[in-house]
């Protein structure tokens, strides 16, 4: 049951009202929270996207993901402030809407990037406690130019795509979307027991494509087409295939003009530790930038798909009308994030642990020669087909700190192989590679490895995305580059 239903922009006077409340709610942390500059007027009014949970998403010690819905995130680029608001129906504890974090939001001169500070933190206990604390820094965020849309990643927490849902779709002739799989963790025989989610590359959807068409409320996915990450066709079986068309219902919710997918699919889970079917209620939301994001409604029981994506939902583009000059997009310089996973016991805890998330740039000044920092990286890659390199940046009490870069680009202990396009597909990168150097931050091997992806790209008003998806030994690895040039 969806939320009832709100704008996804405020009033003026709303807007003024919002301020004011960020200001009182700072005022109450101790003076632990420095003045903040504003950033410069981008937007005239609050922005409200829609985000789904990913795996790894904790708040105050507990865990979100199978107990917790969509969520949404308000910037405010005027007043300088954030908030996340979750919809969880959990009496006592929570009913509808509540905001979990605020602070302080605040441009920087590093590259786009916006700077977010948790100042006020909510933690859903029967007793409904606000809870304070010094100040959490270290929250980053990627706005698209017109807030189309992004990434965000509080101090913490994984990255999590936004979409500003402002508008149902309006097309009457259908537009192809190309997308991949935001990941759970990879399933383990030993720790995961039946019933418990995961995301298996052998049998579980890694990146597809839908052609999308819209009339008013009526929303229809057709020509679906799933695929794993060796690119085996996902077909379900033969009692319950994989749908190749959907029908949604598009109109305004808390998340913004959303698209609901009734619980009207149910697949059976090819990976045998999980099993269980499911049939979840999916959000997708579609930008007017073109960026998809869809929320598959994962449950506390075992989800393989509801509609797209089969983690816990799915990242996309619109498919390029011609091929892509991938020397152009090898030649870029980027800034994103990198998720990895982890893995998961029932037994040791209720969320995944080994999961990591960095704020990562690709491409450095001069690109496309390689620079001299890649030197010693590059000796151990090889030559690359389509490469580009990249990589984190310094910590800082454990967090990503991209103000220690005297040039805003990171280390270079990254990289990305986009191998060729598919020849029928534009934009698609079905045989990428990603190697990962010994120094970088959430490489706990400590040795130089690479491992097999699947990428897509596209624009997005005025930016070049790149939304790719690898798995190793030991995770799924996502990776989520804007570009900044």
């Amino acid at each position: 049951m969806q939320p009832t239903a709100k704008k996804t922009s405020l009033p003026k006077s709303a807007h003024l009202a919002n301020v004011a409340l960020f200001a009182g709610l700072l005022s109450g942390c101790g003076g632990n929270v420095a003045p903040v500059t504003p950033p410069p007027v981008s937007q005239p009014a609050p922005q409200l996207y829609m985000s789904p949970f990913v795996a790894g998403t904790t708040n105050g010690g507990n865990s979100f993901l199978g107990s917790s819905d969509t969520q949404t995130y308000t910037f405010d680029d005027v007043g300088g402030a954030f908030q996340q608001t979750t919809y969880v129906l959990s009496p006592p504890a929570q009913q509808g809407a509540q905001v979990i974090n605020a602070g302080p939001l605040a441009a920087t001169t590093e590259r786009g990037l916006l700077n977010l500070t948790v100042a006020i933190n909510y933690n859903p206990t029967p007793n409904g406690l606000i809870v304070t604390h010094p100040a959490l820094t270290g929250g980053l965020a990627l706005e698209l130019a017109g807030q189309a849309g992004g990434l965000v990643q509080l101090p913490g927490q994984p990255v999590a795509p936004l979409v500003a849902a402002d508008a149902c779709p309006v097309n009457t002739k259908p537009q192809t979307y190309q997308f991949v799989t935001i990941p759970l963790w990879l399933p383990t025989a030993t720790t995961v027991t039946a019933g418990d989610p995961s995301w298996d590359p052998a049998t579980d959807t890694a990146y597809g494509s839908v052609d999308v068409t819209a009339s008013g409320t009526s929303v229809n996915f057709a020509n679906i087409r799933h695929f794993t990450l060796a690119g085996a066709a996902v077909t379900g079986t033969a009692a319950n295939p994989v749908p190749s068309s959907i029908a949604g219902a598009c109109g305004p919710t808390q998340y913004g003009n959303t698209i609901s997918i009734p619980g009207q699919i149910v697949v059976t889970d090819p990976n045998p530790n999980p099993g269980g079917t499911s049939a979840p209620q999916g959000i997708v939301g579609i930008g007017p930038s073109g960026l998809l994001v869809e929320d598959n409604g994962l449950a506390a029981v075992a989800t393989y798909q509801n509609a797209l994506g089969a983690g816990t939902g799915a990242i996309g583009l619109p498919k390029p009308a011609g091929p892509l000059d991938t020397g152009s997009l090898t030649g870029a310089q980027y800034m994103g994030f990198v998720y990895g996973g982890g893995v998961f016991s029932r037994v040791l805890s209720s969320s995944p642990s080994g999961w990591s998330s960095h704020l990562a740039s690709f491409g450095f000044p001069g690109s496309p020669a390689l620079p001299s920092a890649c030197s010693s990286f590059a000796a151990q890659t090889g030559p690359l087909v389509n490469g580009i390199y990249g990589g984190d940046f310094p910590q800082l009490n454990g967090r990503d700190n991209p103000s220690a870069s005297a040039n805003g680009f990171g280390n270079c202990d990254l990289a990305i192989d986009l191998g060729t396009q598919d020849t029928a597909n534009n934009g698609l990168y079905p045989n990428a590679t990603v190697w990962m150097g010994e120094s970088y931050v959430a490489n706990v091997s400590m040795t130089t490895r690479s491992f097999p992806a699947v990428a897509i790209a596209g624009q997005l008003q005025g930016k070049v995305a790149i939304f790719l998806l690898g798995k190793d030994a030991t995770q799924p690895w996502a990776i989520y580059l804007l570009s900044t040039n």
